[in-house]
């Protein structure tokens, strides 16, 4: 910067503020031919979430043209001379002094604005616990609205930093807290299933670690993926399955509250003793299991807040003892239970068990809230007590985790849209913890339902929706990485309309080839709302030629990308989603012929030779590009299934070579 004048922190201030009164369009300066024009300037001690900001922000203009902005504290203005424009980073007495502060704005609310010689970007951060990071996120918007990244998905493959060497910034100005209060997209990691992939696959877990690191990388300090699309922030309402232990601690001396088997025993220890069922009309186990939760809350003095959720899973099916079979409401929804108890599974149908499970969970409300009005107890509507109550009214202290929703069958969608009525009418706190993202997460599939979507959460949101808790991004990202994409918009902001967000997602990844990778997309979306209508399998869909059509979209798109290595190197991400969807739809039409047929030895044969074929696929995209397709869950999860024709996975001969994922310049982007 020129030194051709020293201004004090007052009189710097007082002359912006001068000038707000104009309004004039804002053409900023921050970088102009590859030299810094403008300074950063936060409080004295900046938040959390500014720090993170002022490192993103700066990176990404470093990797964009070369240049960082000068960082300056407030008190140091009076020392920098001739500042040119400022961006005031965070809640700050200069910012302030422009009257842009976070006042008013919620949890993760934010306030990027711009005046004639400067650039304010904030968020209230400590001051709303429920999500420090406002500062964080309005960067984030500005670095997309303004300087045009966007972050498709993981590492830097997904990350798209526009090169330029003058960076000019028009008029801003949004002031916005999110009605979501909490955002939360679980992303999967290695767990005990994945071990078991991997052992398929012959990949150790120094392998798996090392290709998730490597393909994880960006260039420019940037948070994680789920934290760039400004997800976050807390209810404080503690959730999960909560009775795990009680099999453990109580089965000896309590026998009888534990759920009594259609063929009269309480026993559940050869059947699932961690996951085991409840005598919930038992009053002596309501009693305990609220005494253990009160004992909890004095330990645990800042706990808001304490799960009630039953355990899932598991062989032992839900109690049948009169007591608990009184409780239930005969004209409830009809449903499945199971019995393991005989020589082979039987199952046979029920009335819904909700109203006996809202007479167990007010029960233990009752006597918590005695000793902690303030509390909120957690359950879920779920399982078998998905549908709503039909006689009881739930305890005023108690937060529903609505799980409902499905997108594999439009039938089922309708209904749990239904069921998001009522209860959401019967709670007065309700989240939304679905399983739809796991859809086909045993095959790895492509499944996209955006625009179902779309219209779900921005109904929800309009409709008592708090919060969210979907499990789980299973990583498939060329498979169904634009519903993780969306989802994420959709939650900072649910009347976002998705077809822009489609067009903004492949006009910022493909360039050219945008228009072929869009209808590349929507084919697989309408193959997708075929599955949800007809009630198929996931994989039924993808015949060869449908696989063949999809193909030609995706060769299009790379001859149109005219030779960008980014641009060509992400519509080969795609196109291994394809690949692998190719022979995992064969797999799956060999399995039906064999059902058909019996395994003949020329079934036997195509079977291996097709198996084999995909099993050393999955390895080599894993080790290659890792976010493709999670091919170490998948082979947890559906390979094998594949034992009845007569395959199992080979052992590796020699290692694939690990190709390098990142394509992140050395050098900055211009």
């Amino acid at each position: 910067m020129t030194p051709t004048h020293v201004l004090t922190f007052a009189s710097l201030s007082l002359a912006i503020a001068a000038r707000v009164t104009t309004s004039a369009d804002a053409d900023i300066a921050l970088v102009e031919d590859g030299k810094a024009r403008a300074i950063i300037v936060t409080a004295e001690e900046p938040s959390a979430a500014t720090r993170l900001a002022e490192r993103a922000l700066n990176d990404h203009l470093f990797q964009m043209s070369g240049t960082r902005l000068p960082i300056v504290r407030e008190s140091g203005l009076a020392t920098v001379n001739d500042a040119g424009p400022i961006l005031y980073l965070g809640d700050s007495e200069a910012a302030e002094r422009l009257g842009a502060t976070s006042k008013g704005l919620g949890p993760g609310g934010v306030l990027v604005r711009t005046y004639p010689s400067a650039i304010v970007l904030l968020g209230p951060d400590d001051k709303t616990p429920a999500d420090r990071f406002g500062t964080w996120h309005a960067s984030v918007r500005f670095m997309e609205d303004a300087l045009g990244i966007r972050w498709l998905w993981p590492g830097e493959l997904g990350k798209v930093v526009p090169a330029r060497k003058t960076i000019r910034v028009g008029k801003m100005d949004i002031r916005y807290t999110p009605s979501v209060q909490q955002r939360y997209i679980r992303s999967m990691g290695y767990n005990e299933r994945v071990e078991v992939g991997l052992k398929r696959l012959g990949i150790t877990k120094a392998e798996y670690d090392a290709a998730y690191k490597e393909a994880g990388k960006t260039v420019s300090t940037s948070g994680s993926f789920f934290q760039w699309q400004c997800l976050g922030g807390s209810l404080g309402l503690a959730a999960g399955h909560a009775f795990g232990h009680m099999w453990d601690k109580y089965s000896k001396d309590h026998p009888d509250w534990f759920a009594m088997q259609p063929n009269g025993s309480r026993d559940q220890s050869e059947l699932s003793p961690h996951r085991s069922r409840l005598c919930v009309s038992n009053r002596e186990l309501i009693e305990a299991i609220a005494k253990e939760k009160v004992e909890y809350l004095r330990e645990n003095p800042s706990r808001k807040s304490v799960s009630i959720g039953p355990n899932d899973g598991g062989r032992s099916t839900f109690c049948t003892c009169p007591e608990c079979e009184n409780l239930d409401a005969p004209e409830g929804r009809k449903i499945t239970l199971w019995d393991f108890t005989g020589k082979t599974q039987r199952d046979f149908e029920h009335v819904s068990l909700t109203d006996r499970y809202v007479h167990f969970w007010n029960g233990i409300a009752e006597i918590v809230v005695r000793e902690r009005p303030d509390v909120w107890l957690t359950a879920d509507a779920y399982s078998v007590y998905a549908a709503p109550p039909v006689h009881r009214t739930l305890h005023p202290n108690l937060a529903i985790r609505f799980v409902g929703i499905d997108y594999m069958s439009d039938e089922l969608r309708k209904a749990g849209r239904a069921d998001w009525d009522a209860w959401s009418q019967a709670a007065k706190k309700i989240y939304w913890r679905p399983n739809l993202l796991l859809a086909g997460r045993r095959e790895g599939a492509p499944f996209i339902y955006v625009h179902k979507l779309a219209e779900d959460v921005r109904y929800m949101a309009h409709h008592s929706l708090i919060g969210t808790d979907f499990d789980s991004c299973a990583h498939n990202w060329a498979t169904q990485g634009l519903n993780y994409y969306v989802l994420a918009r959709l939650l900072w902001d649910a009347d976002r309309d998705v077809d822009e967000l489609i067009d903004d997602y492949c006009r910022a990844g493909f360039g050219p080839a945008a228009s072929d990778v869009k209808a590349y997309l929507m084919r697989i979306e309408a193959l997708s709302n075929e599955i949800a209508a007809q009630g198929v399998g996931i994989t039924a869909p993808y015949t060869p030629e449908a696989i063949a059509e999809l193909r030609n979209f995706l060769e299009r798109a790379d001859e149109k990308a005219a030779g960008d290595p980014a641009i060509v190197r992400r519509i080969r991400f795609l196109q291994y989603g394809l690949d692998f969807t190719e022979l995992q739809a064969a797999s799956y039409r060999l399995l039906d012929e064999s059902n058909a047929k019996g395994l003949t030895p020329e079934i036997r044969r195509r079977a291996s030779e097709t198996l084999t074929e995909k099993w050393e696929l999955a390895r080599q995209m894993f080790l290659d590009e890792p976010y493709a397709v999670n091919t170490p869950y998948v082979y947890w999860g559906g390979e094998a299934r594949f034992g009845r024709l007569g395959f199992t996975c080979p052992k590796p001969k020699t290692k694939p070579p690990m190709a390098p994922v990142s394509n992140a310049a050395k050098s900055p982007g211009f």
